[in-house]
């Protein structure tokens, strides 16, 4: 099952500041288990799960008992986290579009 990841980008825009606290320890989580700085354990769970990945799997069952196709919000929750910092340093770059 899809989600519309434009209306899961734009929630994730208007994250509280306790939400993105949590964000943030499942970033530092991730990394300490050798993951990519900036990705939170669930997208990467979502991304392992669908190459097939056992424990990727498993993660996504255990997750989506939690909260509904959690590992497909979270992929579209770490891409416009990204996106948001991207703008960021643009601007603070003067780079031009």
């Amino acid at each position: 099952m899809a989600i519309n990841v434009v209306n899961q980008e734009a929630k994730t825009a208007k994250e509280g500041y306790l939400h993105r606290l949590l964000v943030a320890l499942d970033q530092f989580i991730n990394v300490a288990l050798g993951g990519d700085p900036d990705e939170t354990m669930s997208a990467r769970s979502q991304r392992a799960a669908a190459k097939g990945n056992w424990l990727g799997k498993f993660m996504v069952w255990w997750l989506d008992k939690l909260n509904s196709q959690h590992g497909l919000k979270a992929e579209a929750g770490d891409l416009e986290r990204a996106e948001a910092v991207e703008q960021l340093e643009d601007k603070s770059l003067d780079v031009k579009q």
